[in-house]
């Protein structure tokens, strides 16, 4: 009897035995399995930080092979100045010059202000200086300079295109420039025309430049504007800032339709 039972008990254990072992087996693969996924998990989220990191190293190699390519640039007599204020004027880009050369501003042959169809200033002026050295001193004294409360950037480019110099400037009787001593005169009614302007000019004792047919231009506006453009040319450039001072800001009343519309007023380079 005793032999019997210990037969039994010896047959029972072995029965259970594959089933612990089975899940032995079972616990390692599925543990094996979880710690195989961290590891992917962890590989990826490395591969994917490395790689946001090789691209901003990236980036920054190429910006800074950008910036060394314009220095490296070799030197002409012109130099392309961008991010310049709406209010930038001629003396502004002459004092840097008078800065940086010992010849002051005497070293510019000319400066062209690039405006769009629109007539705007889009913050590029063109400096053309009497030799590539004088343009290489104005470059280095004045490239990422703060004018206006803008860093402006500078560029040596191949040449002053005719095409970036404003054909309106230019006088149809002796094809010299007005630049500096003509204004824009934005705010008046869409209506108005050049010889309505003339008459208003006149009757506050302004005069634009004589002997020319094309003293007071009408230029193009946006689609959606709802008042006129116009370009005045004076004969001086401080005939040209008294009429800013005059008209700026003022008001100027429709009788007809008993409306105001506020002037806008600045001198063009």
């Amino acid at each position: 009897m005793a032999n019997r039972l210990v037969a039994s008990s010896i047959l029972r254990q072995r029965s259970t035995l594959p089933r612990i072992v089975l899940a032995q087996c079972q616990h390692q693969q599925q543990r094996h399995f979880q710690v195989s996924t961290t590891k992917w998990n962890v590989e990826q989220q490395e591969q994917k930080e490395q790689s946001t990191a090789t691209t901003m190293t990236n980036k920054f190699i190429a910006q800074a092979r950008k910036e060394r390519n314009i220095i490296d640039k070799e030197p002409t007599r012109f130099i392309q100045i961008d991010h310049l204020p709406v209010t930038t004027t001629v003396e502004d880009i002459r004092k840097l010059a008078r800065e940086a050369l010992p010849e002051g501003d005497k070293s510019i042959s000319e400066v062209v202000f690039v405006r769009n169809d629109n007539f705007d200033f889009n913050g590029r002026c063109i400096v053309s200086m009497k030799s590539p050295e004088d343009a290489q001193r104005v470059f280095e004294y004045g490239n990422r300079r703060v004018i206006g409360g803008n860093v402006v950037k500078m560029t040596h480019i191949g040449k002053l295109s005719d095409k970036v110099r404003t054909r309106e400037l230019r006088s149809v009787a002796d094809q010299t420039s007005a630049s500096g001593r003509s204004v824009i005169i934005t705010g008046l009614p869409m209506l108005t025309k050049p010889e309505h302007l003339l008459g208003y000019l006149r009757s506050r004792n302004f005069y634009p430049a004589e002997g020319t047919d094309d003293s007071i231009i009408r230029l193009n506006t946006k689609k959606q504007a709802t008042v006129s453009k116009f370009l005045v040319k004076f004969d001086s450039e401080s005939e040209a800032w008294r009429a800013v001072r005059k008209f700026h800001n003022e008001e100027f009343k429709l009788n007809k339709r008993n409306e105001l519309y506020k002037l806008n007023v600045s001198v063009v380079y």
